[in-house]
């Protein structure tokens, strides 16, 4: 009799082992499912963060870019305005015939590029003065001016190579074209080239300009009577003629 009622009792306590057992094996599992999930939501999360912060940089670059542009535009539209006082008073006031520019109009635009210039670059008076020679002289020194103006206000790469004279058949509108399509080039270019070889040669590289800005400048300058080529763009190179 005893030895049945042990018998039973060690029955039972081997089933019960067996569902501790079971119950252990099943939460056992359970537990790596539940961490193996969350390893798999700490991914994700690390994942969603990473793109939240890609998202963040992308916008601060846009906002900054639209910035940029705005300011640029505000820049294009006062030279405009500049440019469009001085050909008004050059259509006024026609070159004297037989010498390619009104002597008068010539100095003026002479005198407005050198104090922007000296302002910028702060030249003292005594060393703003024009070269002693002709038109051709004079349009080199100018440009070589707006050059250094650019590069320092600007903050764009700007090189200039004089090779030989160019000789103005009008040095107004050609100054004029000159520093309206270095304007809109300085600001859509990463560097620019500027050669004077018996004609005015413009070259951008690093070149993006999503607002037109320089077929819009070179457009401005033939309607005023300038001859410069079209725009001659190669992915981020362009490059411009004008002729004297």
């Amino acid at each position: 009799m005893a030895l049945a009622l042990l018998s039973v009792i060690a029955a039972g306590a081997l089933a019960a082992a067996l569902v501790l057992a079971r119950a252990r094996s099943q939460l056992g599992r359970r537990l790596a499912s539940a961490s193996a999930g969350a390893d798999r939501l700490d991914r994700q999360l690390g994942e969603v963060t990473a793109e939240r912060d890609e998202l963040a940089g992308k916008v601060e670059w846009l906002t900054n870019a639209n910035d940029r542009l705005t300011e640029d535009a505000a820049r294009q539209r006062e030279r405009a305005d500049e440019l469009a006082v001085l050909l008004e008073a050059t259509a006024a006031d026609p070159p004297a015939a037989g010498s390619g520019h009104d002597a008068g109009v010539w100095h003026l635009l002479l005198a407005h590029v050198t104090r922007r210039w000296a302002a910028v670059v702060g030249a003292p008076p005594g060393s703003r003065d024009m070269v002693d020679g002709g038109a051709a002289e004079q349009l080199a020194q100018a440009i070589a001016r707006e050059v250094e103006r650019l590069r320092e206000e600007v903050g764009v790469d700007v090189e200039l190579t004089v090779a030989s004279p160019v000789e103005p058949g009008d040095g107004v509108l050609l100054l004029l074209s000159a520093i309206e399509l270095l304007g809109a080039l300085a600001s859509s270019a990463e560097r620019v080239s500027v050669d004077l070889d018996g004609r005015l040669v413009l070259v951008g590289e690093g070149w993006s300009d999503l607002g037109g800005e320089l077929a819009a400048a070179r457009d401005r300058a033939v309607a005023a009577g300038a001859r410069v080529s079209s725009v001659d763009a190669d992915g981020d190179r362009v490059r411009l003629e004008v002729a004297g």
